[in-house]
């Protein structure tokens, strides 16, 4: 599950083209201990801290814990996305999604 997180924070950070000092700054955090969350040598990350850093990634403490295969950065932005849309909406979406997956 650690690795899972340590590397979604990574791919996250790279994404929105922040260094480790940048993120650390956000998060209020320091540089090595975000620099060890990322290498996975951080085996005791409280809660809390995981929350500033999530925030500071722009995206939610339940993302860290949800299915790996649909944790990619630009896969979170699109499940975010769809959750947002009112259900009609939301089908309306997928279904015009799909029609372009299957061409």
């Amino acid at each position: 599950m650690l690795d899972t997180i340590s590397q979604m924070i990574r791919e996250h950070r790279k994404q929105l083209g922040l260094t480790i000092e940048e993120l650390a700054e956000k998060s209020g955090s320091s540089y090595s201990f975000i620099s060890r969350i990322e290498r996975g040598e951080v085996d005791n990350l409280k809660i809390k801290k995981l929350n500033d850093i999530a925030e500071a990634l722009g995206i939610e403490l339940i993302d860290f814990f949800g299915d790996p295969a649909l944790s990619g950065a630009q896969t979170l932005k699109l499940v975010h996305y769809l959750t947002q849309l009112p259900e009609d909406k939301r089908e309306e979406v997928s279904a015009a999604l799909l029609k372009i997956i299957q061409l």
